[in-house]
C-alpha cells in the first residue's frame, strides 16, 4: 500500500465516531437471487436461503423508526429483493408509513419492466441503485451471469432506460421519485469500460457510482488491495453498518455473507442491544487496533482498503463517499 493511500485511510479512520444506534442498516428481505454474478459468492452460499418473515420485518422497521428514522435502511443484502414482487412494495410502503425516511434499494435491473417501473418510482425509496457492472454485452453477461432472459444485456439496459424516462415524466408531474443510480463495481475484467458506462448513463439522466475493486471477503482477486493487514485501519463498514440476515442473525458487516460472526438475533433481542453489546466490542477492537483479537473473518479481510466510491451526477457534480454502502 502506498503511503498516500494509507494516509487517506487514516484520515477516514480519524473521523469515525461511536454511534448509539447504527446509522446504516441492511435487512435481508430475501436470500434468493436470479443471477450468478462472477464476483458474488451467492452461487456457493452454504447457509440456508430464505425470506424474512413479515413479523420480523415489522419488528426491525418499528425499532428503526423509534430510534433513528433517518438511518440509511437497505431492504436487501445477499439476494434480489424484487423477487418478492408486490410483497416488497407493500413492505416499503409500510416502512415509509411508519416513519422511515431514508430507504435505499439495490437491484440487478432485471425487474425494470412493465408495471414494476412505476411501483419502484412510487415506492417511497430515496435512492434506487442498479448494479450493472458492464457496458458491452459480452462483459455485462460475463459478469452479471444469469439464465433469466430478463437479465440479459438488452432487456436490462432497455428497462433501466425506460425507468429513467418514466422518472422524468413523474418528476415533471410533481411526484416524489427516488434518485436513480447506475452502479459499476470495478473488476479486472470490466474496468476498461468504466468511462463509457459513466458517460452513457449520465447522458440519460442517471447518477453514476463507480466502486473500487473488492475481494468480497476473498471470493475474487482485487489487484488494488494489499494482503498485509498490519498497516490496516479500523473498518468503516463494521463501524457504521448493522447487517441482518433474513432469519434475524446480526452479522459482522455488509460482506459477512455466510454469517461467520453472529452477534445476536433480532428475533430474540433488539437491534439496540446487539449494537451496543457484541457489535460494540467488535467496533472497539477495530478502533483500538487489536488485530489479533478480531474474528477470523476480519483478520483475513482486505476490503477495508476499499471503503468508498466515486459518484457522478448529470449536472457535473463529482464526490467521493467513504462508507461502503453509500
Amino acid at each position: 500500500m502506498s503511503p498516500e493511500k494509507l494516509a487517506a485511510l487514516r484520515e477516514i479512520e480519524s473521523n469515525l465516531i461511536e454511534h448509539d444506534f447504527p446509522p446504516q442498516l441492511i435487512a435481508e428481505t430475501t436470500a434468493f437471487c436470479n443471477f450468478q454474478c462472477s464476483h458474488c459468492h451467492h452461487r456457493d452460499l452454504r447457509r440456508n436461503k430464505g425470506v424474512m418473515s413479515h413479523d420480523l420485518w415489522t419488528k426491525i422497521v418499528a425499532e428503526v423508526a423509534e430510534h433513528q428514522p433517518d438511518a440509511e435502511f437497505w431492504p436487501t443484502f445477499y439476494g434480489e429483493a424484487l423477487l418478492l414482487g408486490d410483497k416488497l412494495f407493500d413492505w416499503l410502503h409500510q416502512a415509509r408509513d411508519m416513519g422511515l425516511t431514508n430507504l435505499v434499494l439495490n437491484s440487478n435491473g432485471s425487474f425494470c419492466r412493465g408495471d414494476n417501473n412505476d411501483k419502484i418510482l412510487r415506492s417511497g425509496l430515496r435512492r434506487f441503485l442498479l448494479s450493472l457492472d458492464g457496458f458491452t454485452k459480452p462483459t455485462f453477461e460475463r459478469v452479471r451471469a444469469t439464465r433469466d432472459p430478463h437479465g440479459k444485456f438488452e432487456p436490462v439496459y432497455t428497462g433501466v432506460a425506460a425507468l429513467l424516462e418514466r422518472k422524468q415524466t413523474l418528476d415533471r408531474q410533481g411526484v416524489d421519485t427516488p434518485l436513480i443510480i447506475c452502479q459499476f463495481s470495478m473488476m479486472d475484467e470490466n474496468e476498461h469500460e468504466a468511462d463509457d458506462f459513466k458517460d452513457y448513463w449520465l447522458s440519460r439522466g442517471a447518477h453514476v457510482k463507480l466502486r473500487e475493486k473488492l475481494t468480497w471477503t476473498g471470493f475474487v482477486q482485487a489487484s488494488n488491495l494489499t494482503a498485509s493487514y498490519r498497516d490496516r485501519v479500523a473498518c468503516p463498514w463494521t463501524n457504521n453498518t448493522c447487517a441482518i440476515h433474513w432469519n434475524g442473525d446480526v452479522v459482522a458487516c455488509a460482506v459477512d455473507n455466510e454469517g461467520e460472526f453472529v452477534a445476536g438475533n433480532v428475533n430474540d433481542e433488539s437491534i439496540h442491544e446487539i449494537w451496543n453489546g457484541p457489535l460494540k466490542k467488535l467496533r472497539q477492537t477495530h478502533r483500538e487496533h487489536i488485530w489479533d483479537d478480531l474474528p477470523e473473518l476480519c483478520q483475513r479481510c482486505v476490503d477495508w482498503q476499499a471503503v468508498g466510491a466515486s459518484h457522478y451526477s448529470p449536472d457535473g457534480r463529482v464526490y467521493h463517499s467513504v462508507v461502503a454502502t453509500e
